[in-house]
């Protein structure tokens, strides 16, 4: 035989029935001052738990739509300060070194377009946006200081420029500290500043710029096309100082201002007579 399934359900209904019954006929005897007091009781005792849970999870949902909008609002923020960074970068890089007061030129900004990738290149292809008035032998800079002159004119928007890491490059070039000329040349793996007197006053860190002296190089020198390099454009500064016995000049090394192996803008001095073409 089967046996009826046991229906806890409806037992359970039966069970608050009575329970809800007999709460009722308590409440009823009890004085009018006790009954409030107990129905009161009751009531916080029935209904605080689901309150509870109720405000926890409202609490949770508001919680989590806050933290969704702090997250959107820092990917904002974030997108922000990328944004600022790279016009702050873009704003460096075209706004060119710190010149002394006394520099008469103008500085035409120009993208690097093609470069040797190493610590010592010796050559990079320059490209100005509009048409420049450009010559032989006019010297090139960075945000860094001095980097090389142009070398081989392709067309109006287009050069090569021979970098200070050039093997036959050398360059005039003044302490900033004490006037003291030399000529600074690449040796090697190093940059080298000869014709200093073994007794003159050089000190480590001592900046070195441009004397706008002489300059040594090849060819014939075009003084109306592009003149000497001018003075005070940083070059380098001294790293290593020392008075061999056997010598009547200095042994000094110079660490480069300029990067040779990462250059995205660069400036090609030009007089004010000269410049971009109309």
């Amino acid at each position: 035989m089967f046996r009826r399934p046991f229906d806890a359900s409806g037992k359970g209904e039966i069970l608050t029935l009575l329970f809800c019954v007999a709460l009722s006929i308590t409440l009823l005897i009890l004085p009018t001052d006790s009954r409030i007091r107990v129905a009161d009781r009751l009531g916080m005792v029935l209904t605080s738990p689901y309150w509870n849970v109720r405000n926890f999870g409202e609490d949770v949902i508001r919680t989590r739509d806050e933290n969704a909008w702090l997250r959107e609002r820092v990917s904002e923020l974030e997108l922000m300060a990328q944004t600022g960074d790279r016009m702050v970068r873009d704003a460096n890089r075209m706004a060119g070194p710190a010149l002394d007061p006394g520099f008469e030129g103008e500085l035409i900004p120009c993208s690097v377009v093609m470069r040797q990738r190493s610590r010592f290149a010796t050559m990079i292809k320059i490209e100005s946006l509009v048409p420049v008035d450009w010559h032989p032998w006019q010297p090139v800079i960075s945000n860094g200081g001095y980097l090389g002159r142009l070398r081989t004119i392709i067309n109006a928007n287009e050069a090569w420029v021979e970098l200070l890491s050039a093997p036959d490059f050398a360059l005039g070039v003044e302490m900033d500290r004490t006037g003291l000329l030399g000529v600074l040349h690449p040796r090697a793996d190093r940059f080298v500043l000869d014709m200093v007197g073994r007794d003159e006053d050089i000190q480590v860190g001592d900046l070195v710029i441009t004397s706008g002296i002489a300059e040594i190089r090849e060819g014939i020198q075009d003084e109306a096309a592009g003149g000497l390099t001018s003075r005070g454009f940083p070059v380098g500064t001294v790293t290593h100082v020392s008075s061999p016995s056997d010598m009547i000049f200095k042994e000094i090394i110079v660490e480069p201002s300029a990067r040779f192996n990462y250059n995205e803008t660069v400036f090609v001095v030009l007089p004010y007579d000269t410049g971009v073409k109309q």
